[in-house]
């Protein structure tokens, strides 16, 4: 909860922040405000009355004209990071994102299945949960373990991190662009779909059904939100890098696919007889 406070606090402080450097390194920038011209006035001419009255303090042309070639280069980069950082929204944030994707996938564990055994390889992807390569499965279990109600005397996971830990393993997930089946196969999401159901307030080994759909629904909401977040950032590049292959195509079952998975059904593999 502090910490959402602390952002809602910090963002428009930055951003009165911002727009104060601008304002003060717009007289050194050869930013005027464009003057009042009554009528009958030049405004060019004001414009240029007040340009030549602050040619003087035009920091960029001072450091081209008095300084070395590596000085000059760093000023037009401070300059236009100044000059554009409200303009474009420039944020280090979505650099930052794109180097941790980078990093995601090149590190075959992110991405390769060939640590999975040949026979659990061979089945569907939606049914593996006992041995996957695909972050967002372990993360279900991570999440399944924080949404269980602790003692009052024992610290729970916001208490301990904050909301840092949910930040971190959705964006891992997101940018691996599994935020989509980890909405789907989360085991918390599922078992709160089913208790909104049935409406059970049973206690299962000491934990409280109402409780733990309960705090179940905050991190739900919560992972929403932060999702929503990074979606503003990676909204622009996700459908590009989503390749075709990832969709797979399950055929429905028949009666042919199951007499041929089902051992009862090999057993009778002989001619049927008559016994009339």
């Amino acid at each position: 909860m502090w910490d959402s406070v602390s952002r809602m606090i910090q963002r428009p402080s930055q951003s009165q922040e911002e727009v104060k450097d601008l304002l003060q390194a717009a007289p050194f920038q050869n930013l005027i405000p464009r003057p009042y011209a009554k009528e009958g006035e030049s405004l060019e001419i004001k414009i240029r009355r007040l340009e030549a009255k602050y040619a003087a303090m035009q920091i960029v042309a001072i450091v081209k004209k008095l300084g070395n070639e590596k000085q000059g280069k760093l000023i037009e980069e401070a300059d236009l990071l100044t000059r554009e950082r409200l303009c474009i929204g420039l944020t280090t944030f979505e650099v930052m994102l794109e180097r941790i994707r980078t990093f995601l996938l090149e590190d075959p564990v992110w991405t390769d299945s060939s640590s999975s055994s040949t026979s659990i390889s061979s089945a569907s992807p939606l049914n593996n949960i006992d041995d996957t390569f695909e972050f967002h499965r372990v993360w279900s279990a991570i999440q399944f373990v924080y949404c269980q109600p602790v003692k009052e005397t024992d610290f729970n996971v916001e208490q301990l991190f904050g909301e840092g830990l949910n930040f971190a393993g959705c964006t891992i997930i997101r940018l691996l662009n599994q935020h989509r089946r980890f909405e789907t196969y989360d085991f918390a999401y599922h078992l709160f779909k089913v208790n909104r159901s049935d409406q059970k307030e049973d206690e299962v080994k000491n934990v409280s059904l109402p409780a733990f759909t309960e705090r179940i629904r905050k991190f739900q909401i919560l992972n929403q939100q932060i999702f929503a977040c990074l979606n503003k950032y990676l909204c622009h590049t996700s459908l590009d890098e989503i390749p075709v292959d990832q969709i797979k195509c399950l055929t429905p079952m028949t009666l042919q696919t199951i007499q041929a998975s089902v051992p009862i059904y090999q057993q009778r593999t002989g001619p049927a007889t008559s016994e009339c």
